[in-house]
């Protein structure tokens, strides 16, 4: 007995992709996975951004956030094929991650390695012992 979701094919129909993001117009709208570690140095964000190549990544930071993008047209090419019916689809992927207020943005540092994305911002270390001075006018 083959049990389906009627509402599976609804989702199909109006959009939905198999990774958890919206379909529109070709295009497939998603956030990359990411991982977020803190250390007393340093920020970093670690997001997966499979197939893509560096070209098409583009990381900027702004004031409190750090805002990843990707982007590519995903085709398919084989000369040995005549093709009948050829689907040819865009791919956006986009993630924004929170900065702590000591970051270092223009020592920022960042490096793609077998599919995943490593940020590194520097961030000003604060002695927990003795705080941060405020002058007194």
């Amino acid at each position: 007995m083959n049990t389906t979701n009627p509402f599976d094919e609804i989702e199909q129909f109006l959009g939905r992709t198999p990774f958890g993001g919206e379909r529109a117009r070709g295009r497939d709208l998603r956030t990359a996975d990411i991982d977020v570690a803190e250390y007393a140095d340093e920020f970093v964000v670690m997001a997966d951004l499979p197939g893509f190549d560096r070209d098409e990544i583009d990381v900027r930071a702004r004031d409190d956030r750090l805002a990843i993008a990707a982007e590519r047209d995903a085709e398919r090419e084989d000369a040995d094929r005549r093709y009948i019916r050829r689907e040819r689809r865009h791919e956006s992927v986009t993630r924004t991650v929170g900065l702590p207020t000591n970051a270092r943005l223009d020592d920022a540092t960042a490096t793609y390695r077998h599919g995943v994305l490593t940020v590194t911002v520097p961030i000003d270390v604060l002695d927990a012992d003795e705080g941060r001075r405020i002058d007194v006018n």
